[in-house]
């Protein structure tokens, strides 16, 4: 019996597994999460923000983004996509709030 065929069988299994343990780490497209905590940076040209954590996040809209500031406290809400994580809402805290670690479902 020659060995190729059975060369072959382990390249396309350990392909196959590689391939199950990559496409499980990645997030589903409906992964979502809500965290409260402080505006590290605004990027109004990329409509982007950075949070504390240093999470960062994309607005689908820059009018989302008009009336945050750095060093804000916010609540946001937010959905991992192909591109990465996207804002759903985002608004300004309750003082009384306490910044959260990123918190997601």
């Amino acid at each position: 019996m020659s060995m190729r065929p059975l060369i072959r069988v382990a390249i396309s299994a350990i392909v196959v597994a590689i391939a199950g343990v990559a496409g499980a780490a990645a997030p589903e497209p409906d992964y979502r999460g809500q965290a409260i905590g402080t505006i590290r940076s605004i990027d109004r040209t990329h409509q982007t923000v950075t949070m504390g954590d240093g999470l960062r996040l994309r607005a689908a809209d820059a009018q989302m983004l008009e009336e945050l500031q750095e060093g804000e406290l916010v609540k946001l809400e937010f959905v991992h996509e192909r591109d990465g994580w996207l804002i759903r809402s985002i608004e300004a805290a309750d003082a009384g709030g306490e910044p959260s670690d990123t918190e997601a479902e």
